[in-house]
């Protein structure tokens, strides 16, 4: 039986802004940003109390400026966020201003139909009615952070910013249709009918919102480790051409003694003096061994301190590989080839050999075993997470590092990553005791 009789009021505009407001509020959080503390929640007072006073101003407008009063309070959604984020892109804040807006949309209905149930049908003053729309808005917020927060919103495409503000239209249009049909009492019925739909609408459209969300991040996450694998596959492939390497070096020295035999037995000493030159040359060409206890660490350690001495670069390596033993084959060849090849790309752009400097750690620390590489840079830029590539092809390079913190997290470690006083430090931290992961 319909509820003909029943009337509830429209949704305040004041209760309206103020979900638009919290809306932008989780978004934002979702963002990656960079604001001081003290300015950020300046400029989001600011937002408020202008999405507030646009919703009032916009409720005085004739019926026929529902729809322009709509797009202003859009377009001041659009405004809030990228005062915030001003650093990210149209499609981006385009994506974002639609999931906050449906977001927006849900939790108004849903707020104002608890209310109208349980406050207003008792007669309660206005306060208390906004005080416990408040409060659904409280749990709401935290419900839908702790429900998002795995979905960070840093890349999109063009195609899902156009899905996103279809979605919104479409969502829109739905939810509040109900009340053009009420007023004829056509389809719908009663007032509790319209908000009960309209609440149903908005659910679906936030879930279409959050089954999107999801699928981005599945393929995110599966396009990531289809590249880290990539690059682990090529560090494994190289640490076997560098033990090839290593076995050609070996075979050398050994021809070296049979020169030495020939050295040996020539009378000429202008030929012996050229002999020596000769084998002189060749022993410091290839005399960059590095022994750490690891055969796998030495391999790949040696080849990489030949490649800075032919490229005028200081490596300066303490290290004792055999606290890395826990790590199994191709993880260390990641592991140190992405550290060490990060670190030799920053200082080869260095103009001055001076400065061209690389030291990497191995040392344990109590039940810690302390992985550290640091380069010299010039760069002083800081950053909250993984620093950006700095090669153009960014959607095939700047996988080292989460390769990196991969592995750490595989054997129980931590990685961090810091850029002060002209020193970029690479840090992984693994208990000794620690076992591979299974997951």
């Amino acid at each position: 039986m319909m509820n003909q009789g029943i009337v509830w009021p429209d949704i305040p505009r004041v209760v309206t802004g103020v979900a638009e407001w919290l809306a932008c509020l989780e978004v934002i959080l979702m963002l990656h940003h960079r604001q001081p503390q003290l300015v950020k929640g300046l400029i989001l007072l600011g937002c408020l109390a202008g999405q507030v006073l646009l919703q009032m101003w916009c409720g005085t407008w004739p019926l026929t400026l529902w729809i322009p009063g709509i797009l202003i309070n859009i377009l001041w959604m659009f405004y809030t966020i990228w005062l915030i984020v001003p650093e990210a892109r149209l499609r981006l804040l385009a994506y974002s201003v639609c999931r906050a807006f449906v977001l927006a949309e849900l939790w108004a209905s849903v707020a104002w139909l608890l209310n109208c149930w349980f406050l207003f049908q008792l007669h309660l003053r206005l306060r208390y009615q906004f005080a416990f729309v408040l409060v659904v808005y409280a749990i709401l917020f935290v419900a839908f952070f702790y429900l998002q927060r795995a979905f960070a919103l840093r890349q999109i495409s063009k195609r899902e910013a156009v899905t996103a503000v279809l979605t919104a239209m479409m969502i829109f249009a739905i939810s509040n249709v109900g009340f053009i049909s009420s007023a004829t009492q056509s389809f719908f019925g009663g007032s509790p009918e319209v908000f009960t739909v309209r609440v149903i609408v908005d659910l679906c459209g936030t879930l279409i919102i959050i089954i999107q969300d999801n699928y981005r991040a599945v393929s995110e996450l599966q396009s990531d480790l289809q590249a880290v694998d990539a690059m682990m596959q090529s560090q494994y492939q190289q640490y076997q051409e560098y033990k090839q390497s290593s076995e050609l070096v070996n075979q050398h020295f050994h021809d070296l003694k049979h020169q030495l035999v020939t050295l040996a037995m020539e009378n000429d000493s202008q030929k012996r003096q050229q002999y020596l030159d000769e084998i002189n040359t060749d022993i410091n060409l290839y005399n960059v061994g590095v022994k750490t206890g690891n055969k796998i660490a030495d391999v790949i350690l040696t080849r990489k301190n030949a490649y800075c001495r032919q490229h005028h670069i200081t490596f300066t390596c303490i290290a004792n590989g055999a606290l890395l033993n826990m790590i199994n084959t191709m993880d260390l060849c990641s592991l140190l080839g992405n550290s060490l090849d990060n670190a030799i790309e920053s200082v080869e752009q260095l103009a001055d050999p001076e400065k061209r400097l690389i030291n990497l750690r191995i040392v344990n620390k109590g039940q810690l075993v302390i992985y550290q590489v640091e380069n010299y840079t010039d760069n002083p830029a800081d950053f909250a997470d993984l620093p950006q590539t700095t090669k153009e092809d960014k959607q095939r390079h700047g996988f080292g590092l989460r390769s990196i913190r991969r592995i750490a997290e595989k054997y129980g470690g931590t990685m961090t990553v810091k850029n002060q006083h002209h020193w970029f430090r690479l840090t992984v931290l693994f208990d000794q005791q620690t076992k591979t992961s299974t997951n």
